[in-house]
């Protein structure tokens, strides 16, 4: 059959439901994307990536061969993508004198760099769009091979409005491009299984290499896939689907693209030591913390603490109700056990392998789990649907599903509320109208916690060690400025090892004493104004959306 007759077939099977969720996931996704810009090489998302840190992650990594410098927080994929995105937009820069002579510092080589790092912020976060819309797009494939279609489209929309998902797109946090992978390789997993075709398996190994190359926290997840790909195959062609031309296909794919992806060809001893480093025992001296990482394959009453942590990032991404559906068609799915065991176990062995072995599981390591729930609420909201061809009244069973899905959908257009009015939009203006010229204000927190302060307003990021009654007394700053995210970096500070302390964070005591005056009004200053939001329908779990902000001023 020719070419151009297959592209037209496959355009004609494209379901038109399927294009319209993805419509409404790109507006989601699309709606105040500017959120917190421009703001230089800052974001207010909490770990996002800055286009001078994706920038400097590609100069160092490729500086020399077998520099073995490596970046401590995160592997290189997303920088790299990130750099690769904006490639076009930097030769224009370099070719109109824009960037000639790139520098480590502000204004790191640039003309003009407010606006080429507003540019290059954008065009990070509209890579991270794209990827949100890939995710609505894989999980309705998923869905469309465990199920049928009627699932595949209300998993497609669940996902397109699930508020982690709309947030994430909205950022340069490598987590949107993370998840995206995992359920590629799924997906994939899922395609193999059922053909001998190389395609699948090598879609396989890619998405698999980069998934383990954005964040290896999805080893957990992907260890189940080819063996239940395999199973498929050598339910069909025997056991010399083992070693047959598809598991070399896939296994060549998957160890080349981690190769390149970790750029462990021109630098392989930094790949072998951020691996050493994340196992605790990294090859020489490293100015940072060690993670908290630690497995056992039982660790008493903090498995409790654990259920709790992914509870509530479950709960917060769906709601109760939606999640109590869920649960319903989780259970719903043992019709199928084959499908229902595809998309439990990676999420258990996620769960198991990987983030128990974290001293936090927070709502952004659940997002893959989550999706896999987006799927369950298909499956319930089919199964609902299929009542009413049973004798159900129509009208109820096309109102509980319009109910549904309208909760569904409010909860989008209130996660996209929440970045619209932002309360540090609210302290910006106020700040600008009640402030005197060049007045100084502290912080004690990460700048992405807190407001833009401009040229208007001198901001002074004071160290741990000098936030005490005394210090304030002799700086005399006319602000400060406290965020409720991340309140506790205030007065408390990382534990360098916590296989010593046991314990992420160590209070200082002169801060702590500093910060119980400042709160209970023994210092010279008072709460002039305090900034918040109120959502309605989302338990908020992100500490970077909706953060309460307050501030203080000097007394006359």
């Amino acid at each position: 059959m020719p070419l151009a007759t297959v592209t037209v077939h496959r355009w004609r099977d494209a379901d038109p439901v399927l294009l319209g969720i993805m419509l409404l996931s790109l507006s989601l996704n699309a709606w105040q994307l500017t959120w917190g810009l421009p703001n230089g090489n800052l974001s207010w998302a909490a770990d996002g990536i800055g286009p001078v840190t994706a920038l400097s992650v590609a100069r160092r990594t490729f500086a020399g061969f077998n520099s073995g410098w490596f970046y401590f927080k995160y592997p290189p994929a997303w920088p790299f993508l990130m750099v690769i995105a904006s490639l076009p937009y930097l030769a224009v820069l370099y070719l109109t004198g824009g960037w000639r002579h790139p520098a480590a510092d502000y204004p790191y080589g640039f003309s003009q760099p407010e606006h080429a790092l507003f540019v290059l912020a954008m065009i990070g976060r509209l890579l991270a769009l794209a990827f949100g819309v890939g995710i609505v797009a894989v999980a309705y494939g998923i869905a469309q091979r465990l199920y049928d279609r009627a699932t595949a489209r209300w998993a497609a929309f669940f996902t397109a409005t699930a508020y982690p998902i709309i947030y994430y797109s909205h950022t340069t946090n490598l987590d949107i491009s993370y998840c995206f992978w995992l359920l590629l390789a799924l997906y994939a997993a899922i395609a193999a299984s059922r053909t001998a075709a190389p395609r699948a398996w090598a879609v396989l190994g890619v998405a698999a290499a980069m998934a383990l190359a954005t964040k290896e926290q999805g080893f957990a997840w992907l260890l189940p896939l080819p063996f239940f790909a395999w199973y498929g195959r050598v339910r069909s062609d025997g056991w010399r689907a083992l070693w047959s031309r598809p598991t070399w296909v896939m296994a060549g794919a998957g160890l080349l693209t981690l190769l390149l992806a970790n750029n462990a060809l021109i630098n392989p001893l930094g790949f072998v030591g951020r691996i050493a480093y994340l196992l605790g025992h990294p090859l020489s001296h490293i100015d940072a913390r060690l993670a908290p990482v630690e497995f056992a394959l039982w660790k008493g009453s903090k498995e409790c603490v654990y259920v709790a942590h992914t509870w509530n990032g479950l709960s917060s991404s769906f709601g109760l109700v939606l999640l109590l559906v869920a649960a319903l068609g989780a259970l719903l799915s043992w019709r199928r056990p084959g499908a229902a065991l595809w998309l439990l176990t990676p999420s258990v062995a996620l769960y198991y392998l990987s983030l128990r072995g974290l001293e936090l599981i927070t709502l952004r390591y659940v997002m893959p789990i989550s999706v896999i729930g987006c799927i369950w609420l298909g499956v319930a909201l089919s199964a609902l649907m299929r009542l009413g061809q049973r004798g159900v009244p129509r009208l109820v069973v096309q109102g509980s599903a319009a109910l549904l899905a309208l909760l569904a959908l409010a909860r989008a257009i209130e996660a996209d509320w929440l970045l619209t009015a932002d309360a540090r939009y609210q302290a910006e203006a106020w700040m600008g109208a009640n402030l005197a010229p060049d007045a100084q204000a502290e912080v004690y927190q990460k700048l992405s916690f807190l407001p833009r302060f401009g040229d208007r307003v001198r901001v002074v990021e004071v160290p741990i060690e000098a936030r005490t009654i005394d210090g304030i007394a002799t700086r005399q700053p006319d602000a400060i400025v406290t965020s409720s995210a991340s309140y506790k970096s205030i007065n408390e500070t990382w534990a360098p090892d916590w296989r010593e302390t046991r314990t992420l964070l160590k209070p200082d005591p002169a801060a702590s004493a500093f910060l119980t005056a400042l709160e209970g009004g023994q210092l010279p200053y008072h709460v002039a104004a305090t900034f918040r939001q109120e959502p309605r329908l989302i338990t908020n779990r992100i500490t970077s959306v909706a953060p309460e902000i307050r501030i203080y001023v000097r007394n006359p």
